[in-house]
């Protein structure tokens, strides 16, 4: 039979494992929010496994019980604003979340062994706390930049997993207690196989993340940056921008074309073939899009991957023809980097005409359009459909 120090231990060597190699590979990156957000987790992941040999090795320390379970909450917490940091979304009022968790977390554990608790004194708040921050975890990676990406898939399964998982040890507790039941199916043994199956599905999928993600962002400013000549504006500033057109452009009923340019595959070179050649692939495509995208025309970032441009075109045969002569410069640029594979290009194209003058329906219509472009199953070109 193996013993809890040894199962804890086993654990802990994991988890370490898993949280070296993150941020050391942290270190060798550009800053990126999630990343970071990602890299305190696994620290903090470390922390719970180490509190908890703690534990494990001398079971009267009441203070490594608390430390640890903190840190498992917080730990999971900030994977979850990890992943809501990678989907741009908001992530001050779900930091408050967490550190409210974190602290109930706390206060139970030592209020219950102030008043004579064992080993598992403030589990239940503990198991509550993870069973909600795992859930929106995983909630989180089935939607947005997560959503659209296959390697979040296993991410959000595995906390999709441990949010019914830690909801079990609840009911049981509260049903059963911390009997023969509770450590079959949800006791400490069971609890570290999850733990160490979290901990390298989570080191495997963020970093795979993180390696298509760095190239491509741009400012880190929520309120984004504008696009100037030659630049390529953040997501708020080109929705902006496309506002702004779009108005004018409706006052004067011109035709307004929005492209969106898709390089599908672009954190699978990144991780096959290195992070240098990755960036390498990212550079050459801003560059060529600054150099060949028309005169006049507003470039940002749309979402991972895809690249925006509004312009004011003639006619939907002009749009084409300037989009094929920008697919054209992409496919011959891309395809001299040294070192890699050439990503599947697509480039949608929404008019005014056929989508209207919203800022968001342009910007959704073209996008549409560019992933079933860069699937390969259509032209390289395609125009939005009517909405």
């Amino acid at each position: 039979m193996i013993d809890q120090f040894s199962v804890s231990l086993v654990t802990a060597v994991v988890v370490l494992v898993c949280a070296v190699l993150f941020i050391f590979d942290t270190l060798l990156r550009r800053p990126e929010q999630s990343g970071r957000f990602w890299a305190v987790g696994f620290l903090s992941a470390v922390l719970t496994t180490m509190f908890y040999v703690v534990w494990a090795s001398a079971p009267e320390t009441a203070w490594a019980v608390v430390c640890g379970n903190t840190a498992a909450v917080v730990g999971t917490g900030l994977m979850w604003l990890g992943c809501r940091a990678y989907n741009r979304r908001p992530v001050r009022g779900a930091g408050v979340v967490v550190a409210l968790g974190g602290t109930a977390a706390a206060v139970a554990a030592s209020v219950e062994f102030a008043l004579g608790g064992d080993d598992w004194s403030g589990a239940v708040v503990m198991f509550g706390a993870l069973s909600v921050l795992a859930a929106a975890a995983s909630v989180e990676c089935f939607r947005g930049a997560l959503g659209a990406s296959r390697t979040a898939l296993p991410l959000g399964i595995v906390f999709g997993v441990q949010a019914p998982f830690y909801l079990v040890r609840v009911v049981i507790v509260a049903t059963l207690g911390y009997g023969e039941v509770f450590d079959l199916w949800a006791g400490s043994i069971p609890t570290s196989i999850l733990t160490v199956v979290l901990s390298i599905t989570a080191v495997v999928s963020a970093s795979v993340l993180r390696a298509g993600r760095v190239g491509v962002r741009g400012s880190d400013s929520p309120e984004g940056r504008d696009a100037g000549s030659g630049e390529i504006a953040t997501i708020a500033g080109f929705r902006r921008a496309v506002g702004v057109s779009a108005q004018r452009a409706s006052a004067r009923r011109e035709l307004v074309a929005v492209w969106v340019i898709e390089l599908d595959g672009l954190e699978y070179i990144a991780t096959a073939f290195g992070l240098d050649v990755g960036d390498a692939v990212v550079r050459t495509w801003r560059k060529t899009m600054a150099a060949n995208a028309p005169t006049l025309a507003v470039l940002g970032e749309v979402g991972a991957e895809r690249i925006g441009v509004i312009t004011v075109v003639g006619s939907a045969a002009d749009a084409r023809r300037q989009a094929l002569a920008l697919y054209r410069s992409l496919f011959e640029a891309l395809g001299s980097v040294e070192g890699g594979v050439l990503p599947a290009i697509g480039i949608g194209v929404a008019l005014s005409d056929a989508v209207g003058y919203d800022a968001d329906a342009l910007i959704e219509a073209a996008a549409a359009a560019a992933t079933r472009a860069s699937s390969g199953v259509a032209s390289a070109v395609l125009l939005a459909e009517p909405s």
